[in-house]
């Protein structure tokens, strides 16, 4: 016999930015917060000062050494270092000082300025979202009121986890999970593939062309969207979401069967939130019968890779170590990229899995198009770790030739592919 944990055993001890967010939807969007970029933006430049310090004494330690050696010159050397580092030191004081005050002049102004009941706009979410991509985890362990909080949205808006507010959902829905440094934003760009495709006035001329508008207006299901801090560990981000989806479940018990679509790190998430909530003995797993992945690097990304072998070197010498800090700031989230799901433990009862990967070869040259594919992937994950041979059970993994990472999120070759594993039937 399974026994089913508490949501409440679990959430309390995740992240805070990673926690499920409240029954109320302003409280879920952070709308009653402040923004606080000024205090943020001070943190940058004071970190970005002392790195800078940090080389220029690490630079001038190596030619005062040198001059030590030399014999006669130890005794002035000494005595121009001092003097040397004595105006460095207050000279970056000087700096650091100034900069945080003006920094706090400009925090108190913010605060004067700012409506605590302001939502922010779209493009300011988007760079909130890119914000905490690179550094969200820090923005957490800071209590910055920029941490992105975990919650569903529909229609531009947060999504509460009530009964009332969920009633609306048709039996099947779709949770479109977004990547790395996104938001659900994302999944709206990049239009100019659909003009000349088979569902090009699908909508009409005035609704933006996406996935999940289609498949509320062909298969008449519902597609919600989750926004999540993507800077903080998949593994926290992955237990939150399973934790956030059984209280969906829970609210929404007419939904019969929820259907997970994740692009690039969305789809690491999905997968490891279904293993996470199987394992927990959660009832969502068994109403989610696929996962579908979009370019997710399920075996690891090679620019984290690359980031990660750089950052080692950078370490090595004194000279490039506060290059090296610099590099390692990087959120925790984007150092788990480095590895994907290799690891981790895996569901007896998997989902039946359908990989989508990219490659920027163009599909009509025979001759380069394969090897581009190979060298490049889609531009930031390789088709190897995007298709995970190392899956089995029902597996099935399609190429799409000629396309780019970012591209999988709004492409009519893509959606074609989504509608089908879905059960609707072709179109031309």
């Amino acid at each position: 016999m399974v026994t089913r944990r508490k949501p409440t055993d679990k959430a309390a001890a995740l992240p805070r930015g990673a926690e499920a967010p409240p029954a109320d939807a302003r409280s879920a969007q952070g709308a009653t917060q402040q923004a606080g970029y000024a205090p943020v933006l001070n943190a940058g430049f004071q970190a970005t000062a002392s790195r800078v310090q940090e080389m220029h004494q690490a630079i001038a330690g190596k030619t005062f050494d040198g001059l030590l050696r030399v014999p006669g010159l130890s005794v002035p050397t000494r005595m121009v270092q001092s003097v040397h580092d004595a105006i460095t030191q207050g000279v970056y004081a000087a700096v650091r000082h100034g900069g945080g005050a003006a920094m706090s002049l400009a925090a108190g102004a913010e605060r004067l300025a700012a409506d605590p009941a302001r939502v922010p706009g779209a493009k300011e979410q988007a760079a909130r979202s890119a914000l905490n991509g690179v550094f969200g985890d820090s923005l957490v362990a800071a209590g910055s009121s920029l941490a992105v909080q975990m919650g569903l949205h529909a229609g531009g808006a947060p999504l509460a986890l009530t009964a009332g507010s969920l009633g609306s959902l048709r039996p099947r829905v779709c949770v479109f999970i977004h990547g790395l440094a996104c938001d659900e934003q994302s999944w709206r760009l990049r239009n100019e593939a659909w003009g000349d495709s088979a569902w090009a006035q699908a909508l009409g001329a005035d609704r933006s062309m996406n996935y999940g508008a289609l498949l509320e207006h062909e298969l008449g299901v519902s597609a919600i969207y989750l926004r999540y801090n993507s800077g903080l560990p998949i593994e926290a981000n992955a237990q939150a979401f399973a934790l956030l989806l059984e209280r969906a479940a829970m609210a929404a018990p007419q939904v019969l069967d929820w259907q997970l679509i994740g692009h690039s790190m969305g789809g690491l998430i999905a997968r490891r939130a279904h293993d996470v909530a199987a394992a927990d003995g959660l009832v969502w797993p068994k109403r989610a019968p696929m996962i579908i992945c979009l370019g997710s690097p399920h075996l690891g990304a090679p620019l984290e890779k690359i980031g990660h072998v750089a950052n080692a070197a950078l370490n090595v010498s004194k000279v490039t170590q506060p290059l090296g800090r610099i590099a390692g700031a990087r959120s925790q989230g984007i150092k788990d990229l480095r590895h994907g799901l290799k690891g981790k433990a895996k569901s007896l009862a998997p989902p039946a899995l359908r990989f989508v990967f990219a490659t920027l070869g163009d599909e009509s040259d025979t001759t380069m198009g394969p090897l581009i594919g190979k060298m490049l992937g889609d531009g930031l994950v390789m088709a190897s770790s995007a298709a995970d041979h190392d899956a089995s059970g029902d597996v099935q993994r399609v190429e799409v030739a000629g396309l780019g990472h970012m591209g999988l999120l709004n492409h009519p070759r893509v959606y074609a592919l989504i509608r089908r594993w879905l059960g609707a039937p072709e179109k031309g």
